[in-house]
């Protein structure tokens, strides 16, 4: 309102200062027109005075009673060189008066008429800044309100009202999250409890296996029973990821450390397999974030390349460190992935051309979710050699900031 104003009173200004020029050009030129026109006449009266002084009474009286003295005085002047251009009689900077104030006026009106247009220009661009800015702030969660009373306030209005039905949405899509997070724990938990009896049990009758069949073939159901607890385990961290409310911790840990943990669970299978395994790089590099969930993160990648490694292959984490982030590279010598595999490699339940049986889906799902969450990106690709590559980029945010 107050730009609308100023807008206003800048177009009032200009008009009321182009009518006052005009007024007073009115009144000067009217005043030099009687100064000029009784200039000639006293210089005409004067030449008569001096050229027949006896007859000067008779020619005044004459010349007001002004009859038939027009064409008289025409042909006259006519003889003497004196033409019916004004230009013979009012001098040169009457002239160039007459044309100057006019041109004077204009100039105003239009300079008054560019200073509202450019004030009006300018008044638009930062409506419209503002209106980008109250986007941008809605786009980051932010549902603040613009209340201005000009020419955007439809639009606005309308904007405002999107906003209200984004934001409805989105809270119940927030709610509905939650929700599915909170069923997922209560049938995590519900899951938990029969499945550690079914293992207890599947324990005690190994050890009462009358031969050796039945006895692999409860080692194989303890297996999917594992499998079980673990794929209802990650269905329950995918919920809360998604929910956003898993609580991750942020603290400072050593990037070797995290490493080494992620990798302890699949040592044994990496021995038995004869994977030469190893860590270059993180020796001295230190991360911020969550050090469970990193470890969680690393260590579903690590599975999958030691799921896809022959034997006698190899595994190697390779760790680079600079000012704007931590890369780890982590390889393999397998097969590499489909090329078909590549753009959904991280869905969830997703599974490539070389998965085995027993994957879900989750395990890449669940890492790169992490990773995200912890200000990373991971990508993956096959390396010049043909096997697995996996990317990952920690940024280093908190660190640019200070």
């Amino acid at each position: 309102m107050r730009d609308k104003k100023k807008g206003n009173r800048i177009l009032i200004c200009g008009i009321a200062l182009s009518i006052c020029l005009c007024v007073l050009a009115g009144g000067v030129i009217l005043q030099l027109s009687e100064t000029f026109i009784r200039s000639g006449i006293a210089d005409m009266a004067g030449a008569v005075g001096i050229a027949a002084p006896e007859q000067l009474g008779d020619i005044m009286h004459l010349y007001k009673s002004g009859d038939g003295l027009r064409a008289a005085g025409e042909e006259i002047l006519g003889q003497y060189g004196y033409g019916r251009d004004a230009y013979s009689f009012v001098p040169a900077w009457f002239g160039a008066a007459a044309y100057a104030i006019p041109f004077c006026i204009i100039s105003v009106m239009l300079f008054s008429f560019g200073l509202y247009w450019r004030h009006r220009m300018k008044e638009a661009e930062k409506r419209t800044a503002a209106l980008s800015g109250y986007l941008d702030r809605i786009m980051e969660g932010q549902y603040d309100t613009l209340m201005k009373d000009d020419a955007g306030s439809a639009l606005e209005d309308s904007i405002y009202k999107a906003v209200v039905l984004l934001r409805e949405e989105r809270e119940q899509a927030q709610r509905a999250k939650e929700n599915l997070a909170d069923n997922m724990a209560d049938l995590s938990h519900q899951l938990k409890t029969p499945a550690a009896s079914i293992g207890l049990t599947l324990s005690l009758l190994k050890k009462k296996a009358w031969d050796e069949e039945t006895k692999q073939d409860i080692i194989r159901m303890e297996g999917q029973v594992g499998h079980l607890q673990r794929l209802v385990g990650s269905m329950l961290t995918l919920s809360r990821l998604d929910a956003g409310v898993l609580k991750l911790e942020e603290k400072e840990f050593d990037l070797e450390e995290v490493l080494v943990d992620a990798v302890q669970p699949f040592v044994r299978q990496m021995e038995e397999k004869g994977i030469c395994f190893g860590i270059q790089g993180a020796d001295g590099i230190s991360l911020s974030g969550d050090f469970g969930w990193c470890s969680e993160a690393f260590g579903n990648i690590i599975k999958n390349c030691v799921e896809h490694t022959p034997e006698r292959g190899d595994i190697s984490i390779v760790c680079r460190d600079n000012p704007i982030y931590t890369e780890i590279v982590i390889q393999d010598s397998g097969g590499g992935f489909d090329e078909a595999d590549l753009p959904r490699l991280f869905e969830r339940f997703y599974r490539g051309a070389g998965s085995s049986k027993d994957s879900a889906g989750i395990g890449l799902s669940l890492a790169k979710s992490i990773i995200e969450k912890e200000n990373g990106t991971v990508t993956a690709e096959n390396t010049e050699t043909g096997g697995a590559g996996f990317y990952i980029k920690f940024y280093h945010c908190h660190q640019i900031s200070t």
